[in-house]
């Protein structure tokens, strides 16, 4: 029998299929807690993102951005996260808050390549800011993460560029970006009650990793990370998938929502293949006061 209740069915399936259950249960001990470390506060106050796991009226994940000055995330104490920030023009974040209050979080700190995930929920939000309950959190590890400089930059004029439109096939400037990819963002859900959590975390490789099948289908191969499995055990659960890619070269965003289908491989300890089939696209041009700057 499982030591830790702290998983739920999907991950559960693909632990026991990999052949990863004790350490899983191990890690649980280790890594995963139901607050934030006073290192883990300290870490978020350094930050300029925070990236977002929302979830729509339709139960469906998105992903998306948060940025400000290192400081504009701050925790009154182990069990809060405050965002002071408002939310991008044109995200959906805006709307979905409104209808689920559960949200998942990715700390990040590019240059150093960092991170901790977090769960939570709303308890109480204004158009600057939004306060966070922890409900979990735990830290990640650096693989497969491309380092980046990442500066801010006056915000005032930079609002007055941004422009949405909305897709529902993948275009040439869309099909030019995933080329050269190294990141991606992947939001994810579990809707059941008593594991019920937004979550999204970092996807990451060489220029080509995530290739395109056709109009409106994306593929990319998922590695052994943490033997959590908390993004394809949401995946397992509740197929659906909300994808951010950042064009690092003029800050334009894409937001992406899809269904997402997990392909076992013959080496299925090593790697499974993700296919995304896209049910809407949303690009937010010049949508992020950030200088971006490979190392």
């Amino acid at each position: 029998m499982r030591k830790h209740a702290v998983y739920h069915d999907g991950e559960i399936y693909l632990q026991k299929r990999s052949g990863v259950e004790a350490i899983a249960d191990k890690l649980s001990e280790i890594m995963i807690t139901d607050n934030l470390s006073r290192q883990q506060q300290m870490f978020y106050a350094l930050l300029n993102t925070l990236f977002v796991a929302s979830v729509d009226k339709y139960n469906r994940p998105w992903a998306s951005i948060m940025t400000g000055s290192p400081g504009f995330l701050s925790t009154p104490d182990e069990k809060h996260l405050k965002i002071n920030a408002p939310i991008i023009a044109g995200d959906c974040l805006k709307e979905n808050i409104e209808y689920n209050a559960q949200l998942g979080f990715l700390g990040l700190e590019h240059h150093t390549r960092r991170r901790n995930r977090m769960a939570g929920e709303l308890i109480t939000h204004n158009e600057n800011s939004l306060l966070i309950r922890v409900n979990q959190a735990l830290g990640n590890c650096s693989k497969y993460i491309q380092a980046r400089k990442s500066d801010v930059i006056n915000s005032i004029a930079h609002t007055a560029n941004i422009e949405v439109e909305e897709y529902s096939i993948i275009n040439e400037t869309f099909r030019a970006l995933i080329s050269k990819a190294d990141t991606f963002f992947i939001a994810s859900y579990h809707p059941h009650i008593q594991h019920r959590g937004a979550d999204i975390s970092h996807r990451g490789g060489k220029p080509g990793f995530v290739r395109i099948e056709n109009d409106d289908t994306l593929i990319f191969n998922d590695y052994a990370g943490n033997n959590l499995y908390m993004t394809l055990g949401n995946l397992y659960s509740h197929p659906y998938a909300g994808l951010l890619f950042i064009d690092y070269s003029n800050s334009d965003l894409w937001q992406i929502q899809c269904e997402a289908k997990i392909i076992e491989t013959p080496h299925r300890k090593h790697s499974r293949v993700i296919k995304l089939k896209i049910s809407r696209i949303i690009k937010i041009s010049s949508a992020l006061n950030i200088e971006w700057q490979l190392l």
